[in-house]
């Protein structure tokens, strides 16, 4: 026996009939409520968080620890042309742990011994002036102060960063430390910073 109408076959099952209006206004976002819902439960973690707030901290906690050790290390260790210092070691760890933190300390204890602690800023200089072209740019502000300080060691040693560098770029810096120094010699030696830079 045929059955023409659906309504009237007999089943085991009872069928429902679908009505189309309900699938014309019915949205992607009506079936996947469930789903939206468990992604905002997953990431509601991040946007509850404030990154910023987060570096912040961490970057003081890293700064509240480091800044005293590179220091003393800077302060009471011994530095020379062709020898990597225990400072210079231990900044190279904490770049390599931090990264831009790191700079971050190094600047620091160059501003707070800006005017006193001649040998911690002399070495810090020496540090500096043997970092690679990778690692200079967040530093180049303290050769570039330090050739304002009153101690012609500082400034001669601010000097050899820009000579290490080979930067054309502290040409102007170099131009007007030249002019406005006395010593003979380190005018000297500035104008063969110079020379040697616009031969590059």
């Amino acid at each position: 026996m045929r059955y023409d109408n659906v309504a009237t076959r007999p089943s085991d099952h009872k069928m429902l009939q679908l009505d189309k209006d309900n699938f014309d206004n019915m949205t992607y976002s009506d079936t996947n409520v469930d789903i939206h819902k468990n992604k905002i439960r997953r990431f509601s973690n991040i946007y509850d968080e404030n990154i910023a707030e987060r570096f912040r901290l961490m970057q003081d906690s890293v700064m509240n620890t480091e800044i005293p050790i590179l220091s003393k290390l800077l302060a009471e260790t011994p530095f020379d042309v062709g020898y990597v210092s225990s400072a210079e070691r231990y900044f190279e760890q904490l770049s390599a742990k931090y990264g831009v933190i790191a700079d971050t300390v190094l600047l620091n204890i160059y501003l707070q011994n800006m005017y006193n602690k001649q040998y911690l800023l002399k070495h810090l200089l020496f540090v500096v002036g043997n970092l690679p072209a990778g690692r200079r740019s967040n530093l180049e502000i303290i050769p570039l102060a330090g050739v304002s300080n009153p101690d012609i060691e500082i400034q001669d040693l601010s000097v050899k960063c820009f000579e290490a560098w080979e930067d054309k770029r502290h040409l102007p810096t170099l131009l007007n430390l030249r002019d406005s120094t006395s010593v003979g010699w380190f005018k000297d030696y500035i104008n063969d910073v110079i020379e040697e830079l616009n031969e590059e």
